[in-house]
């Protein structure tokens, strides 16, 4: 009996995700339904939950991209302004190319509006 109770403990423990990780899918599930202001706050709990200062490189990597996905959710509301300011922090968290291209496509938005 207690064979089977570490076993299914086993599978909990290393089954669960945690918090901010199931935050990160239900923030991108709302995107995908169009309930953006329910995923804006979802990636925001996830940026107000995880402090920049001394974590580590996944959980850099996860922050980075909630600061994507909310630029991109901005930016969805037409929000360039604070689109472009989210999406500056992703990269400098993670200098990659895709959030790169991410503030590309934002500046293109803000000159397209402005002309």
């Amino acid at each position: 009996m207690k064979k089977y109770f570490y076993l299914i403990l086993l599978f909990l423990i290393i089954g669960c995700k945690s918090d901010i990780q199931l935050s990160m899918e239900r923030g991108i599930q709302f995107y995908e339904w169009g309930k953006l202001e329910k995923a804006i706050l979802e990636f925001k709990y996830i940026i107000h939950n995880l402090d920049e200062n001394n974590i580590s490189y996944d959980k850099i990597l996860l922050l980075s991209r909630a600061h994507k996905n909310l630029a991109i959710s901005y930016a969805k509301k037409t929000w360039y302004t604070d689109a472009l300011k989210e999406a500056n922090k992703a990269f400098q968290l993670a200098p990659t190319e895709d959030n790169r291209k991410i503030i590309n496509l934002i500046n293109n938005k803000i000159n397209n509006t402005s002309k």
